[in-house]
């Protein structure tokens, strides 16, 4: 019979083992009666030769093989009955749990779908994204269009495809509107493995210059403009003023780097693109994925072997430079996966100081039923059936708590992705499957075996008669030092969230008062769409972004307006490199400065302060003396010398010759506040959009934004402007929107979002670090009462016992303070290392915590200290 047939029977079997019991008794019996002996002395040598009933049973229980089931069910539902008695211990134990649990689940369920769950696409382990590797710059995410078709075509282990960055005005179908998009190469889909929705992907032959003008959509634009019509395969989409032949339906969910709505083939771009043909130009965004039979391994030995050809056949443009081949899913998550592992880490903790909370509440539960477990060890108990009984107790709480956490993290799950700073990448794959369940009740067994480990281990195996005999407040010494060990573990804990929290403060503090080199407040800054009709021509481009300008002046409350490129602390950039004499450097080892194009009025727009010299004016122009403004840091680092005005520079990607410096600007924080310091590029230099040649107009046109400086709150001036400049077609359009308050406030979102998830998890270790010292000190001094009362007797003063407890709480403090400090200087280099702009822990920081925490943890101790100093000494020796 199965054991679990043997458990479903249990009561059926309970009654034949007495019945058996009871025949064999009485079968010794009537054996003995019949050799003569007296019926009574009879049944007393047969009861004497089966041995004790109940042994019998145990015997005969064991020999089933369900009897730990039976043990299991048994503790099960006396743990509950004990729970339901102490109802105040109990909710105050699965709140503290329910909120530990919960918190690490919902970090655990962010982890497992943005990095542990594999990419939905087919073979998502064989997906690859391509670097290159310079040893002047480092590692740069940007491939070259005849490098990509060089590599695609050597390379026999990986299939390649690229794309890069696009967008523009949709006037057919329905109102005209501005759309993210991407140039794809043709074997893109079919390198991630994925098919369109209808219709179907580029054909090679449409992925080149001249081809016919063929689009894909994206699946939004698919249902919002064409309301999920097959029908729509084969018409017409007018897209930057050109029209396309819509063949395909993206999927949906297809995202490359943020979502697009205009899938165009790539090669067609060189048409108005001329970097397309420039080997250095490294914009396009390559992945790969590998053929069948071949590895990572032999993936990027194959690499570098192409990357060295060449080099050797490209020395001007490839010298130095390698192509390594990393996870397509390293690239796609970023650098949120230090900050993931970091939350992880801290509520892990918070769940730690949980744990250790309630061992000590189930430490001082198991003292007081030292007697009660003294009493089952005389009766027979063995030392393992108690500890199991402890452990089911602690287990059952936990498991309790862990119900909690994940109804509290279910709830609380989309909150957090809604809260995270930015983009938290895969964020619609994020949720609570079946390995975020399984975690949950993990943590909830393992955190019930921590905190249930020191009943266990209480249990009496030794001076059972003493235990007995012992007056019902004696505590021994080990459980006065288990108790403190828990205090310190609890304080020193809190402590490393504290000062962390401190760190990450100080660290805020520091960075806001930064001065990000312009004046952010009443400016505006927006990308800018012209319209399409206008970028065939150059000398159309420049007078329509002349009059863009114009039109914007006219809008009630700009002062004044420009034209850039890029936006300090906005996503782009436009590193160049330049020399400073008429030799240039070798290949690979030109200084790298970041360029920016902007109109004259840039310089006042974005109250950036001039050093030396002159600004750009009106006279800049295409036929004019080519000329360039630097900062201050590009100055000190070409030429030595904050006094540039008048110097030349080279600068190839702007002029065949020299440029001349006519100004010396200050330093922009373009990277941010917290990371322009650690960026690789740091030195910038400016150049005017009128010089401008008149190839490159059509794709600076794409990349423009506007810049305003406004008398009134910037927000007011959006729509009229957006109105104005919407053009005589109706087809310009006004996006992306920002004030530069904002982009200012962004670059410091992370070191925020931290601050607020470490304070808050600190907070919560100071509560409980508070409660546990509390509930130790108000349990220790309830078992000196006696001890107490005789003190006061023989004439101690209230305010005596008051100093006795506080002098026992400021040890376990003090001690709890100093390991914690050792640990929070470990913690600290790990933020250092893991958080931007991170500022070292110094005394400060521990100068304004330490003491929070000393004085929560006093205050936590002197309601027992109070309370023992008011124990009547009559009332006190009767206990004993």
């Amino acid at each position: 019979m199965n054991w679990w047939k043997r458990l479903l029977r249990r009561t059926q079997m309970e009654a034949q083992l007495e019945k058996e019991l009871s025949f064999h008794l009485e079968q010794h019996t009537s054996q003995l009666v019949a050799r003569g002996i007296p019926p009574d002395e009879a049944r007393r040598q047969a009861r004497l030769a089966l041995g004790g009933p109940e042994q019998v049973k145990e015997k005969c229980r064991d020999a089933r093989g369900t009897r730990w089931l039976e043990d299991l069910l048994q503790d099960t539902r006396y743990a509950l009955r004990t729970f339901r008695k102490k109802p105040g211990f109990t909710l105050l134990a699965l709140l503290i749990l329910a909120l530990g649990i919960g918190a690490t689940t919902v970090m655990f369920a962010v982890i497992n779908s943005v990095l542990l769950r594999p990419l939905s696409y087919p073979e998502p382990d064989r997906l690859l994204t391509l670097r290159v590797f310079t040893e002047q710059i480092g590692e740069l995410w940007g491939f070259s269009l005849p490098d990509f078709n060089d590599v695609k075509r050597d390379s026999q282990t990986l299939g390649l495809a690229a794309w890069t960055y696009g967008g523009g005005t949709i006037s057919e179908p329905g109102e005209a509107e501005y759309v993210n998009g991407r140039q794809i190469s043709a074997e893109l889909l079919s390198t991630l493995g994925i098919s369109p929705v209808q219709g179907r992907t580029f054909r090679p032959d449409e992925d080149r210059p001249g081809a016919a003008a063929v689009a894909m959509i994206s699946y939004g634009l698919w249902q919002r403009d064409f309301g999920s019509e097959p029908s729509a395969i084969g018409r017409s989409l007018v897209y930057d003023g050109k029209p396309y032949t819509v063949v395909g339906i993206a999927p949906a969910g297809l995202q490359l780097d943020g979502e697009a709505d205009v899938f165009t083939p790539l090669e067609q771009r060189q048409i108005t693109d001329p970097r397309m043909q420039n080997r250095a130009a490294r914009f396009l965004r390559v992945i790969a994925r590998l053929r069948p039979a071949f590895g990572l391994v032999e993936g990027r030995a194959e690499l570098a072997l192409i990357a060295r050809h060449l080099a050797e056949e490209y020395p001007k443009s490839n010298a130095g430079l390698s192509v390594t081949a990393y996870p397509l899913q390293k690239e796609l998550v970023g650098d949120v996966v230090s900050t993931l592992w970091l939350l992880l880490c801290a509520v892990g903790l918070v769940l730690l100081i949980a744990c250790v909370n309630i061992a000590s509440l189930l430490l001082a539960r198991a003292v007081s039923r030292e007697r009660e477990l003294a009493m089952r060890v005389a009766l027979g108990a063995g030392p393992g059936r108690l500890a199991r009984q402890c452990l089911t107790e602690s287990a059952i709480l936990g498991l309790g708590g862990g119900v909690l956490g994940v109804v509290l993290a279910f709830v609380s799950i989309h909150p957090f992705i809604a809260f995270w700073p930015g983009s938290l990448p895969r964020a619609e794959e994020i949720h609570l499957d079946w390995r975020v369940l399984l975690f949950a009740v993990g943590a909830s067994l393992f955190s019930g075996f921590l905190f249930g480990l020191a009943p266990a281990l209480r249990v009496p195996v030794r001076g059972v008669e003493q235990t007995l005999r012992a007056g019902a407040r004696s505590v021994a010494g080990s459980s006065r030092r288990l108790h403190s060990a828990f205090v310190i573990s609890e304080i020193a804990l809190a402590v490393v969230l504290l000062v962390s929290a401190g760190m990450l403060g100080h660290t805020l503090l520091a960075l806001s008062s930064l001065d990000p080199g312009f004046n952010n407040h009443n400016v505006l800054a927006a990308h800018f769409a012209l319209s399409p009709a206008t970028l065939e021509n150059p000398e159309q481009i420049r007078h329509a972004w002349q009059d863009v300008l114009d039109r914007a002046r006219r809008v009630t409350g700009i002062e004044s307006v420009a034209l850039a490129d890029i936006i300090p602390m906005r996503e782009g950039e436009n590193s160049l490199p330049y020399w400073t004499t008429a030799t240039p450097p070798p290949p690979n080892q030109e200084p790298i400065a970041l360029a920016s194009c902007v109109s004259p009025a840039y310089l006042k727009v974005m109250g950036i302060p001039l050093r030396q010299g002159r600004f750009f004016n009106e006279h800049d122009r295409i036929d004019s003396q080519p000329v360039v403004v630097i900062d201050d840091n590009l100055a000190q680092h070409a030429f030595g010398t904050k006094d540039a005005v008048g110097k030349r520079i080279w600068i190839p990607a702007m002029n065949p010759g020299p440029l001349l410096i006519v100004g010396i600007v200050g330093h922009v924080r373009h990277w941010g506040l917290a990371s322009d310091d650690q960026s690789r590029v740091r030195d910038q230099m400016y150049y005017p959009f009128a010089q401008v040649s008149a190839s490159l107009l059509h794709f600076f046109s794409s990349i423009m934004s506007i810049a305003a400086r406004t008398t009134i709150p910037p927000s007011n001036v959006v729509e009229p402007l957006r109105r104005e400049l919407r053009g005589a077609t109706n087809d310009q359009a006004l996006y992306e929107v920002h004030t530069m308050d904002q982009l200012v406030s962004a670059s410091l979102t992370r070191q925020r979002f931290l601050l607020l998830l470490f304070g808050i998890f600190a907070g919560f270790a100071l509560l409980l670090a508070s409660i546990g010292i509390y509930g130790v000190l108000a349990y220790l001094t309830s078992q000196r009462v006696p001890e107490i009362g005789v003190r006061m007797t023989l004439g101690a003063k209230p305010l005596d016992v008051i100093r006795l407890v506080l002098g026992q709480s400021l040890v376990m403090i003090f001690i709890g303070v100093g390991v914690g400090i050792l640990a929070a200087l470990a913690a600290g280099r790990i933020l250092n290392r893991l958080v931007e702009g991170m500022r070292p822990a110094d005394i400060s920081t521990f100068g304004i915590t330490i003491p929070v925490l000393v004085l929560a943890a006093l205050f936590a101790s002197f309601v027992p200290a109070r309370r023992a100093s008011r124990v009547d000494p009559v009332s006190a020796l009767r206990q004993q």
